[in-house]
């Protein structure tokens, strides 16, 4: 063979390796990807949600243990999340790196989902060992699988318009399903409990019936996906000291990253606002409205506004920096959340579904997220050869748990200092005004800071396109896989 017949085979090759990793997907791949968000929803959901209410008024257990319940769990979390992302980034199988954890991970979720809304008759300060060993059991797993559905996205394809085309079949399955489970799960909690809001068969046999159909869904995500991008498959296995090695320079390049540490700041800020709200918003409705079962149309409508996001969101997230498109989504929330107030203290309950609308369809911070991070994720992988996927994510998915934790223990605190007792029908209108600006200043105060941690972030829309063109190459070329 001639060297120029050599050279044009070569050529050749490396166009293609290229066009690979940066091909269109099949909209059945994503379509399938997208279920493994809604395997997550149909466990996260009800806790995010419910498990506030149900520890108050169904186990029984006071403002102070919960917050300390959720306390232990996340100081857990800051250990178990970031390690479970550095081991899942440096695992090696015939599946890849993060399937595997989808595999085997989603029927573990489904039992200890199961189990956390599981009320046993003992006594109570046995009550909280138990809550508190099945809340922590539940967010392990739920770190094992979320975390490996979300790195999945980012190693099926370079491209960073693919990326975003992933994230938003994921936000169409999540929005589908949250309708679902937002109009289902109060009536389903009260047909069970045979009328009673407040009844433990009602709450365990919702999170039953939702853990059944999430494990199927996961099983569907990794059928649909297939790692096309990650480290190079070594013939030899590594030594336990250089796994370590690897774990410990995951960490070292993701903390020195600028970038990824402010997208984890504004999430973490973000959410504390966002799951905050989330966690408490039950008792805007029950006792602020008087109304419980005003919650399935908010949260439904809630849930159809977060579908549409899906498809207009892709628009801005591929003509601007996706920095800014996160900080105008949380100064559209915050003015939500004063929106929400209002309605509130005028018992304007025509308003609620328009409101729950308006707050979803705002909310496209979530996919501006997954689509960052998968920049971010790139651009340090150019710059220090070490792609610290697993790491990133998990620290994001850390804060989104840390968020979730601290947001409902300060506002469950901080409705206990303001008068609220469980079970109460005689509760003053001071009382009440005051949970509602608990319920609704207080996110609205984190949405902003976190709206200026986004535009902190130096990545841009011509960067990244630079980088995805980079990589290509790169991959190409045999230098990256």
């Amino acid at each position: 063979m001639s060297e120029n017949a050599a050279e044009t085979m070569t050529a050749k090759a490396t166009t293609e390796a290229a066009l690979d990793v940066n091909k269109k997907l099949p909209v059945w791949k994503k379509i399938g990807y997208s279920f493994g968000e809604i395997g997550s929803q149909c466990s996260w959901t009800l806790i995010s949600s419910y498990l506030t209410v149900f520890y108050t008024d169904v186990v029984g257990l006071t403002p102070v243990v919960i917050s300390a319940i959720m306390l232990i769990a996340r100081i857990w979390d800051a250990i178990n999340d970031p390690m479970f992302g550095a081991i899942a980034e440096n695992t090696k199988t015939r599946w890849g790196r993060f399937r595997p954890y989808i595999l085997w991970g989603a029927p573990i979720l489904a039992l200890f989902n199961c189990l956390t809304f599981l009320n046993l008759d003992i006594p109570n300060s046995w009550k909280a060992i138990w809550c508190g060993f099945t809340y922590i059991g539940c967010g392990m797993a739920y770190t094992a699988v979320n975390i490996s559905t979300q790195c999945v996205a980012n190693v099926m394809t370079a491209s960073n318009q693919e990326r975003v085309s992933l994230n938003a079949y994921k936000g169409i399955g999540s929005g589908l399903i949250q309708m679902v489970i937002s109009a289902v799960t109060m009536p389903m909690i009260l047909h069970f409990g045979n009328g009673s809001a407040s009844s433990s068969r009602g709450y365990f046999m919702a999170a039953l019936v939702f853990s059944i159909v999430c494990v199927p869904c996961f099983w569907v995500c990794f059928a649909s996906s297939k790692e096309i991008i990650g480290r190079k498959a070594d013939a030899k296995k590594e030594t336990i000291g250089g796994t370590m090695k690897n774990l410990a320079a995951s960490f070292k390049y993701t903390f020195k990253n600028r970038d990824a540490v402010f997208l984890m700041l504004a999430m973490f800020t973000f959410l504390t606002g966002l799951f905050g709200r989330i966690g408490i918003m039950a008792y805007y409705f029950i006792y602020i409205m008087g109304d419980p079962l005003l919650i399935a149309g908010f949260a439904t409508a809630m849930s159809f506004g977060m579908l549409v996001v899906n498809f207009y969101a892709p628009l801005l997230l591929n003509r601007m920096s996706k920095k800014y498109v996160g900080a105008m989504g949380c100064v559209a929330q915050a003015l939500c959340c004063v929106f929400f107030y209002v309605i509130g203290q005028n018992h304007l309950t025509n308003l609620v579904v328009i409101s729950g609308f308006l707050y979803g369809v705002t909310n496209v911070v979530s996919i501006t997220c997954f689509t960052l991070s998968a920049e971010i994720i790139d651009d340090s992988w150019l710059k220090t050869g070490i792609r610290s996927d697993g790491v990133i994510a998990s620290c994001i998915s850390f804060s989104t748990k840390l968020g979730n934790a601290i947001g409902g223990s300060i506002g469950i605190l901080a409705l206990g200092a303001v008068g609220f007792v469980a079970n109460a029908t005689d509760l003053s209108a001071n009382v009440l005004t005051n949970m509602n600006k608990v319920i609704n200043f207080a996110p609205a105060g984190f949405f902003v800071v976190a709206a200026v941690l986004f535009l902190c972030i130096s990545i841009t829309r011509a960067k990244a396109k630079e980088n995805e063109e980079k990589l290509a190459a790169k991959i190409a070329a045999g230098e990256l896989s």
